[in-house]
């Protein structure tokens, strides 16, 4: 077994491998997809059988790593790589491959502190539309020229955080066609959103969903992530998306989102 550093030539094969289980593996495809094998905040290595086959492939996206594989794989290639590498601060991917990594302590992971979220996917045939009508005055497609807006309303929802970085990877997703999203506005107020992260031929991400205080309650929300869901489906992917909050877990539901597992998220000590 062999594990070492992907590169252009390995594209297809690595898309193939992933794409098996699209949905867990959007952040490796979407950043395939959208900026290649090689740049300067993303790398991947993959873990060779004797024979040649991918059977685990590991990502590096600025600070943060994902280690994937349907089945064994080797975690000490992987360990060692992220030893050698130094430049991380957070570990995360499927709960049950996430906890291989437990026993080994040069890490430094802080399994006390370690957060867990529902991971859930759909498609296709579990979409369920909303019945009736939300009052929405009106639904505008996001674009780049909307990005400052989309912060600000970012601000004002307290379940979200804005941080040093978000604005400039909100106007490169936009531009790069990873991300699309729709807004809600009333008398030239944005006061709901959703949109999506990691877009590639295959599938993405669901996040940013969320509504200022004062409009709450009329089910905004659920008609405009259903409208963006519509769209995505439509263009033959498959949807998923985190969520921990079990109030915005009982929306997602009724629109036909399915957990299919656990997202674990770990940091350094």
């Amino acid at each position: 077994m062999t594990v070492r550093k992907l590169g252009e030539a390995d594209r297809q094969k690595a898309f193939t491998f992933l794409a098996r289980e699209s949905a867990l593996n959007l952040f490796f495809l979407g950043n395939i997809h959208n900026y290649g094998m090689e740049t300067d905040f993303f790398d991947l290595w993959g873990d060779f059988t004797e024979q040649g086959e991918l059977r685990g492939v590991l990502l590096r996206y600025f600070g943060n790593w994902i280690p994937y594989a349907p089945g064994e794989f080797d975690v000490d290639g992987f360990v060692a790589i992220m030893e050698d590498h130094g430049e991380w601060s957070e570990l995360s991917g499927a709960d049950h491959i996430i906890e291989q990594f437990r026993p080994y302590n040069s890490l430094s992971l802080d399994w006390g502190s370690k957060r867990m979220t529902y991971f859930a996917e759909m498609t296709r045939e579990s979409f369920r539309p909303p019945g009736g009508s939300a009052t929405l005055p009106s639904l505008k497609r996001m674009t780049v020229q909307d990005v400052k807006a989309i912060i600000e309303l970012t601000r004002g929802i307290e379940e979200f955080t804005v941080r040093p970085q978000s604005e400039g990877a909100l106007r490169r997703s936009l531009v790069s066609g990873e991300s699309r999203g729709y807004l809600a506005e009333e008398g030239g107020q944005m006061f709901s959103m959703a949109r999506t992260a990691a877009e590639n031929p295959a599938s993405a991400m669901i996040i940013g969903v969320g509504t200022l205080p004062g409009y709450r309650g009329q089910g905004v929300a659920t008609h405009l992530m259903a409208r963006l869901c519509e769209e995505v489906l439509a263009d033959g992917k498959t949807l998923c998306l985190f969520y921990d909050n079990p109030k915005a877990g009982q929306m997602y539901k009724r629109l036909g989102f399915c957990d299919i597992g656990f997202w674990t998220m770990m940091s350094k000590k």
